[in-house]
């Protein structure tokens, strides 16, 4: 059993013919967007990344969507891209799960840990100890898509010279909606600490959307317990106890509160592929409760941070005297994502440290200058869309500015 799963649905044979008429106007909407719409900020394989998607979301129906995006689940995307690059060794851990007190967390399934050690190359440094551990992005809706996550988690393995990354295959909303997904992640780490005897200063934390949500949700759990999963186990609450790094890649930190404040209002959503809609609709489907911080790490009430999330993330990020939880952060953000807002504030409220701001023209030795070496950090990256490093790999561009910023930054760790 994985832990996600293909949908049962499929389309009709009408709304199969009706496609096929979409093809042309799919063609002339991304040559409308590369010659009168496209993003100064980036190089023209970004923009081509960047109209593909989005001129694919607003021509083609939500239905065809999401089957298109569910279609191939996280483990067959990952054994798939594995078997066409022999030199990356693979295996797989299915992690059990502890009996649930509550009847309505009994379904969730146990979650899969896909295990990649790349062969180095001679006379490559790698780090024997460090473990890079990834929770991939989708909105809790959609699985790992390998064109783009495969290649852009290797690109971290090499430049954090990790001896292993494992990527957490999660069950995915709406059929497993919050809190499944922190539950399998307890597991998951409580498993690295315990059957594994990994140390937590060999551990990097890293995840991009709601795969940055989870890696904090996680920290969260660990500074105060959810009553939804058992406390981590190999975790001692012992305050010289720390993660080597946490890395949060474009975070979905925020939650929309019914009649609250938007965490949309200052976004413009003109080159990024995601809206304030599929937002919407993603938490819809995942359905977290907004008012706790294992869910909304960083609530957008107009009134700063709640109580709750001072004293989570000052025990997290080390606040008032306390030692951190995670010895080093980075986090970035795309200038142009919908979700800039919320993740300069999960920045500068919850983790804490210096805000940087980069650009295309940033020279490499100014770049490597400005991030490398900084303990906690979080990066602006002009221009860039949401977790723009997924889309420069899956269209092999290494020279975008949140690549190189995330590059530069973990071989200083």
């Amino acid at each position: 059993m994985t832990a996600d799963e293909p949908p049962s649905e499929s389309l009709t044979l009408w709304e199969k013919l009706s496609l096929t008429w979409l093809v042309p106007l799919f063609a002339a909407r991304c040559i409308k967007f590369l010659l009168f719409q496209r993003n100064p900020s980036l190089h023209w394989r970004q923009n081509l990344a960047l109209a593909l998607l989005k001129v694919r979301r607003a021509t083609y129906p939500a239905k065809y969507l999401h089957l298109q995006a569910r279609r191939v689940p996280t483990g067959k995307a990952i054994e798939l891209y594995v078997s066409q690059h022999p030199n990356i060794a693979h295996t797989t851990v299915t992690v059990p799960l502890p009996p649930a007190s509550n009847p309505q967390l009994q379904n969730v399934p146990p979650p899969v840990l896909h295990f990649l050690t790349p062969v180095t190359a001679p006379g490559q440094d790698t780090d024997k100890k460090t473990t890079l551990l990834y929770f991939h992005g989708g909105g809790f809706v959609n699985p790992l898509r390998a064109t783009g996550h495969m290649p852009f988690i290797l690109s971290l393995h090499k430049a954090s010279a990790a001896h292993q990354s494992i990527i957490l295959e999660y069950a995915l909303a709406p059929e497993h909606p919050y809190p499944a997904q922190l539950i399998q992640a307890v597991a998951a780490l409580s498993y690295l600490l315990t059957d594994l005897s990994l140390s937590p200063s060999d551990i990097i934390l890293a995840g991009d959307s709601a795969g940055g949500q989870l890696v904090g949700a996680l920290l969260a759990h660990l500074a105060k317990p959810s009553p939804y999963a058992p406390q981590v186990e190999g975790w001692k609450d012992e305050r010289d106890q720390q993660f080597k790094a946490a890395v949060f890649i474009s975070p979905w930190a925020s939650m929309q509160r019914p009649g609250g404040a938007s965490m949309f209002e200052k976004a413009d959503d003109k080159w990024d592929y995601l809206t304030e809609g599929q937002c919407a609709r993603y938490q819809e489907l995942w359905n977290p409760k907004v008012d706790e911080v294992w869910a909304n790490l960083c609530s957008f009430s107009g009134d700063g941070n709640t109580k709750q999330e001072v004293e989570v993330w000052g025990r997290v990020f080390g606040r008032d005297g306390q030692r951190a939880m995670v010895e080093k952060t980075l986090v970035t953000v795309g200038t142009a994502e919908v979700l800039v807002d919320s993740c300069r504030r999960f920045g500068r409220d919850c983790v804490g440290g210096e805000t940087v701001v980069v650009d295309r023209d940033t020279p490499s030795t100014d770049l490597e200058r400005e991030v490398k070496g900084r303990d906690v950090v979080t990066v602006e990256c002009v221009g860039d869309a949401h977790v723009q490093p997924t889309l420069d790999a899956a269209v092999g561009y290494e020279e975008g500015v949140m690549m190189r910023v995330m590059l530069a930054w973990l071989r200083g760790v």
